[in-house]
């Protein structure tokens, strides 16, 4: 501790004195009552030390681009004549069309839709649909006329898009809902199907048009997580002691004996499939300690007729994409987590495999269920962690495209993190596999042709395969936008061949596309040692305080934190037990099984890559970023208001907890002591501190978690109704909800209905967080001659301009303006900047068009609007003087 910390401490503990000196001198006479102790308290302390540092609003600093690093779904597709190859150009915000009746394909058209385009469908031969992942939005593309003529507005983060008989299908990941369209009468309003599934992402049509198979990425896989005061319980399998750590050879592993004991930890548990029972890695039985239950569903078959919804089960954790399988099945590509298997040593290189499952389209249950890496089944068995760099290259990793054969012998399945392409039969077992280009995603096929079309996301690339000889004929290139920065550092995300022993898992496998797998992992290692307390402690309470503990190697269950924001909120990983990003590079050998550690200079590279990575918009939050007045049941201004100002931290739990301490009996005369704010510092909702053991009333200390992604973790339940995940709020995921967490001893809102009310108004807060990127960001309208007069996409238009103003985002215009394809960025004032130097055009003027013309209004990321609206390539020429 710094001599400056410690004087800051002893500050804090003489005022605390104070309070206690006054507060007991009241007691001795008998004078000793609320208001006095709170004038005390607030005479005595700063408020800072209570409420936090002072907040004002985000604001969002220019970027000319933004990584969101927004997943592709279904980014290929070909017109059902086969003329024309349709690839999403996401960092460009655009449908890129080819030529697809050459050798390889050709460039013809490139066609500005939505902000981070993640799937395309062709309706037919000349419309398409794309789904717009952070416009939120779903662009309905002319293809003969190059331009979006209709946008569509199902909710948050659609993923894809089916069509069967006469309607659309919209997966929208975000609400766990699909969208169904009349594609008769695009003027309805959709009907809503509720997916019981966390993230639908992917979807197709049944062949005869009556059932429309959708995949559940962030399905789980049937584990959950036992809380460390329940596995203490002394009825529990091992009368009250966490289990021993084990091998899976069966080898106790003994804990250095010079080691303080480990503590109190939670345990993480499986559903067997066949008796039902939850079970850990040594098969004890904790069904009597699970009293909550969700569902592990893989995919949701609806009756396109009835949109009756029918599910399977059991299949992966994380299902990436599905396509038709051999004979109509369904097949589903994905990663299954070994999560229940505890310690570092005992999964090095083997925690995550690439699977495929085949599923009956009648029963829902799987027909095949098959590792597409079984060629590792020797060395995995004999307990090899590293192979050579020539046996890795077979490896599949990070599986994200599938597509079978008509007939279905032979299948085809991407490796985002391996840049391969592997050939596969009908049961998934590998005929043979090639290199494509960096992180291939999306895949079609033309069987007239013989081609195989992989779309390479990371090098903004189309191979074409010839299925004949199985062999690349070459890589189409596109523009990408993305800086060298997320270039660089991005490999060290996804790439296992470079970063692992076994040529499956890499950082990637756990932190999905930056972000989050929303399970737990027990990672502590048996073998390990002490490390010395070296991060800032939060001791809350002075006087009554502990000081926060030394590392112990043995940790317990901890869910994947996202990559997104870390950079700058350091120390990093639940326990604040990592310095920055640098602490983690052991991981790449202890972990991933990998040769070596990163170099200096790939690790600084990975660091800036990780930099990059942004929150897309939250989606509850207005359009205009305010707060909404009903979110999650409470009004989240007035959440706001509370989690600043309102002093809710239990000083009865503090005494409680320090019942020796000859201060104890004063705090429980005190009120509220601190506000949210006071650790959870907004914007970012942490002040980067450990809270010791005996301040939080947990087994060990916790740096204070940043609260900007909280909306993505909802999904447990343990009201008796089953939830969509099995993991939660907090390090190891206990608690279902933050409700359920704010109900802990730690808080005090008052009782009765005006405490709960104060309650639910902190948590629709929380859940509106603003993030990096302002709510508007993303929101679109298309105007042509025939519905610029409707009320409700003008109104849309006023809000535009209004947050545009406002100077926290940009807005373009693109489409087609007299006759000819053009764009347009707002200078404010009701001015546009055309895509022509000395050109400005009135914003009325583009909220009227005329004759054929039609426009599309999108707000974009402040900084990014002259990229996106005129200056694509940012060379300074504007796009309409170089055509």
């Amino acid at each position: 501790m710094s001599p400056r910390s410690r004087f800051e401490r002893t500050l804090r503990m003489n005022k605390w004195y104070l309070v206690g000196i006054a507060g007991l001198i009241c007691l001795c006479i008998g004078a000793c009552v609320q208001p006095l102790l709170d004038a005390v308290l607030n005479a005595t302390v700063d408020p800072e030390s209570r409420f936090g540092p002072q907040y004002a609003k985000p604001a969002y600093a220019p970027e000319a681009f933004v990584n969101w690093e927004s997943p592709h779904v279904a980014p290929l597709a070909l017109t059902p004549d086969g003329s024309k190859l349709l690839a999403v150009n996401t960092a460009d915000n655009r449908l890129e069309v080819f030529d697809a009746t050459g050798e390889t394909p050709s460039l013809v058209a490139s066609i500005p839709v939505g902000l981070d385009p993640v799937s395309v469908r062709a309706r037919s031969n000349t419309e398409a649909w794309v789904a717009n992942h952070v416009s939120d939005s779903i662009s309905i593309v002319d293809l003969d006329a190059g331009v979006v003529v209709r946008t569509l507005y199902p909710g948050d983060e659609p993923t894809d898009v089916a069509f069967a008989g006469e309607r659309a299908f919209v997966v929208c990941s975000q609400l766990n809902r699909v969208m169904v369209y009349a594609l008769n009468d695009r003027n309805s309003q959709p009907r809503e199907i509720e997916i019981l599934g966390e993230d639908p992402r992917m979807a197709f049509a049944s062949a005869d048009g009556k059932t429309v198979f959708v995949s559940i990425f962030e399905s789980g896989n049937d584990t959950t997580v036992i809380p460390a005061p329940v596995v203490s319980d002394p009825s529990g399998p091992y009368g009250g002691e966490n289990p021993p750590p084990i091998y899976r050879d069966g080898t106790l592993v003994a804990i250095d004996p010079s080691l303080p004991p480990p503590p109190k930890l939670s345990l993480i548990v499986r559903r067997d499939p066949a008796s039902g029972l939850w079970l850990d890695e040594n098969g004890a039985d904790w069904s009597g300690f699970v009293t909550w239950d969700f569902h592990d569903h893989d995919l949701a078959a609806i009756d396109a007729n009835t949109l009756d919804v029918r599910y399977a089960s059991g299949l992966m954790t994380l299902d990436m994409a599905i396509a038709p399988g051999p004979g109509g099945k369904p097949a589903i590509i994905g990663t299954e987590a070994i999560n229940d298997i505890r310690h570092e040593p005992t999964v090095k290189a083997h925690f995550v495999e690439s699977r495929l499952a085949l599923i009956d389209p009648a029963s829902l249950v799987p027909a095949t269920v098959a590792d597409l890496n079984a060629h590792l089944a020797g060395q995995i068995a004999a307990g090899v962690r590293t192979i050579p760099a020539a046996e890795r290259a077979r490896s599949l990793a990070d599986p994200r495209g599938v597509v079978f054969s008509t007939d279905g012998t032979v299948g085809y399945v991407t490796g985002m993190g391996s840049n391969n392409l592997a050939r596969i039969r009908a049961d998934g077992s590998r005929i043979d596999e090639i290199d494509v280009g960096q992180g291939p995603t999306g895949l079609v096929l033309n069987e007239a042709r013989q081609r195989l079309y992989v779309l390479n996301k990371f090098d903004a690339t189309i191979s074409t395969v010839d299925t004949a000889t199985f062999r690349e004929l070459g890589r189409t290139a596109f523009f990408d936008p993305t800086p060298d920065a997320i270039k660089a550092g991005r490999p060290f995300l996804y790439d296992a061949r470079r970063t692992s022993g076994l040529g499956v898992t890499a950082c990637g496998a756990c932190h999905i596309d930056g972000r989050m797998d929303q399970i737990a992992w027990d990672l502590g290692n048996p073998g390990g040692q002490m490390k010395a307390f070296n991060q800032e402690c939060e001791v809350l309470v002075g006087a009554l305080a502990t000081e926060c503990a030394d590392f112990h190697p043995m940790k317990g269950p901890m869910t994947t934190q996202t990559l997104q924001g870390i950079v700058g909120l350091e120390p990093l990983h639940w326990r604040g037990d990592r310095e920055d990003l640098s602490a983690f590079n052991p991981a790449f050998v202890g972990l991933l099984g990998g040769e070596r550690e990163l170099s200096g200079e790939e690790m600084a590279a990975f660091q800036a890559f990780c930099e990059t990575l942004r929150f897309p918009p939250n989606p509850n939050r207005n359009p205009d970023n305010s707060l909404k007045e009903s979110v999650f049941g409470g009004n989240a201004a007035r959440g706001q208001e509370l989690f600043l100002n309102e002093p809710i931290d239990s000083p009865q739990a503090i005494a409680d907890r320090n019942p020796n301490d000859p201060l104890a009996v004063v705090f429980k005369s005190l009120g509220g002591l601190f506000s949210c704010n006071r650790c959870h510092n907004l914007p970012n909702g942490t002040d980067r501190r450990v809270t010791s053991a005996a301040s939080l009333g947990t087994e060990q200390g916790t740096k204070v978690p940043q609260l900007r992604n909280m909306f993505e973790k909802t999904g447990m339940r343990k009201d008796g109704t089953p939830g969509t995940r099995g993991f939660g709020f907090t390090h190891n995921g206990e608690f279902s909800s933050v409700d359920e967490f704010l109900h802990r001893p730690n808080f005090d809102f008052g009782a009765g209905a005006a405490g709960d009310q104060k309650r639910t108004d902190v948590i629709a807060f929380v859940m509106s967080l603003s993030t990096d990127t302002h709510a508007g960001v993303g929101f679109q309208a298309t105007l042509d001659a025939e519905n610029q007069t409707r009320a409700d996409l003008q109104e849309r238009i006023d809000l535009m301009l209004r947050v545009a103003d406002a100077g926290d985002v940009g807005l373009v215009v693109k489409g087609r303006y007299g006759g000819e394809i053009r764009g347009f960025a707002y200078l404010g004032s009701g001015f546009f900047q055309s895509d022509r130097a000395g050109q400005s055009v009135a914003a009325d003027v583009l909220r009227s068009p005329a004759g054929q013309d039609v426009l599309t209004w999108t707000v974009v990321s402040l900084g990014s609007q002259t990229r996106i609206g005129i200056d694509r390539d940012g060379d300074g020429t504007l796009d309409g003087d170089e055509q």
